[in-house]
């Protein structure tokens, strides 16, 4: 009879990308998510058998579509309730160099054809929440788009805090068909 897991795999999934943030694909090791998740090292072995396949099932994992629903009372329009919803997703950059650490995964999602079919998934299901808030398909990109430019813009400028970058930048990032969102002087 096989031993209930301790741990989830959502929370080992979690665990995985606290330790991707702190230490990077590359230098990552199964001793590292073990000791993030409170298990042994060997019991990651057992359950994913290599970094490889603990990694892909991270990037699955990250893949699940979110449940849809609707914008936040607070957002005054469908592109605010998209706004608040990418800033959500950036939550789990923290500082620049974790940021660095997770640019690392699209190294695997360009080079794997694995890991890019999860990133593929990912992608579809962020356009579909996007698109949950009223987006058209076309605004829902744009917006994307713009979301993964001002993450690299501010780790690359430094300016700011992440979630104000964030918002500054999407806030003023045109729209489909050239119509700019910022206030006019």
């Amino acid at each position: 009879m096989a031993r209930p897991r301790s741990k989830s795999d959502e929370e080992v999934m979690a665990a995985t990308m606290r330790a991707v943030s702190a230490h990077g694909v590359s230098s990552l090791t199964l001793a590292h998510v073990a000791a993030e998740a409170g298990l042994a090292p060997s019991t990651l072995a057992e359950r994913y058998g290599s970094k490889r396949a603990l990694l892909l099932a991270a990037a699955k994992s990250a893949a699940r579509p979110a449940p849809a629903s609707t914008p936040p009372a607070s957002a005054s329009s469908p592109r605010d309730a998209a706004v608040d919803y990418l800033v959500s997703l950036a939550r789990h950059v923290g500082d620049r160099r974790a940021f660095a650490h997770h640019l690392a995964f699209l190294e695997l999602d360009v080079a794997d054809p694995e890991f890019r079919a999860a990133a593929a998934d990912h992608l579809a299901a962020v356009l579909a929440r996007l698109e949950s808030f009223g987006l058209s398909a076309r605004e829902a990109r744009a917006l994307y788009v713009a979301y993964n430019g001002a993450l690299v813009l501010w780790a690359l400028t430094g300016e700011g805090s992440l979630e104000g970058s964030l918002r500054a930048d999407l806030s003023h990032s045109p729209e489909p068909g050239g119509a700019s969102t910022s206030p006019s002087a």
